[in-house]
């Protein structure tokens, strides 16, 4: 007897119910989506926290950056990677979000472990045509113990003081009228 003829065949009946099983397992999958990279949701407020002491890190040249540079303004340290397709997907929205806010009051710092000069992150960069936002490197790997990253992206909101003020882990649709009031509401709300 034969492989085929060996297994047993399946009714009508049994079909439907792996289909429904399959369409629910869908459908759990996309509402789990759905949460995952609602705008404004995921992010974590951080309240009482000392100000953030973090490492110097270089912009695409090469010369030293530190986080204190970007004192007087709220800014979103976004810890990112050339190989993460959640924060490729990210990054076009990072670069609108740094168009929309206003220089003064807000800075959008995106950084990765890249060496300076031709890189990955250099060439994505140029690929994807962003226009407003910058690149930062951390050659060393520094910032993302120190800002208690597990994975990429990962993102801390830092007050004007640089207080940190809310933590996200996970791709957000950050030019999105929602994260954009939630971004505002936090930096107000640490003046």
């Amino acid at each position: 007897m034969s492989a085929a003829a060996a297994a047993p065949r399946r009714t009508r009946g049994e079909w439907a119910a792996l289909a429904a099983l399959l369409v629910a397992g869908l459908a759990v999958l996309a509402i789990l989506q759905a949460r995952r990279t609602a705008p404004a949701a995921g992010l974590v407020e951080l309240f009482g926290q000392p100000i953030a002491r973090l490492s110097p890190f270089v912009d695409a040249s090469g010369a030293p950056v530190s986080i204190e540079s970007f004192r007087g303004r709220t800014v979103v340290l976004n810890l990112w990677a050339p190989w993460c397709v959640p924060c490729l997907q990210e990054m076009p929205s990072l670069d609108r979000l740094a168009a929309r806010l206003p220089d003064e009051a807000f800075a959008v710092v995106a950084v990765t472990r890249d060496p300076v000069g031709d890189s990955p992150s250099q060439r994505t960069f140029a690929r994807m045509g962003l226009k407003r936002l910058k690149l930062f490197l951390d050659p060393d790997g520094k910032l993302e113990p120190e800002t208690g990253a597990r994975g990429f992206p990962t993102t801390l909101i830092l007050g004007r003081d640089g207080v940190p003020l809310a933590y996200r882990e996970g791709a957000a649709d950050w030019d999105s009228e929602a994260m954009v009031a939630r971004l505002e509401a936090l930096a107000a709300r640490a003046e």
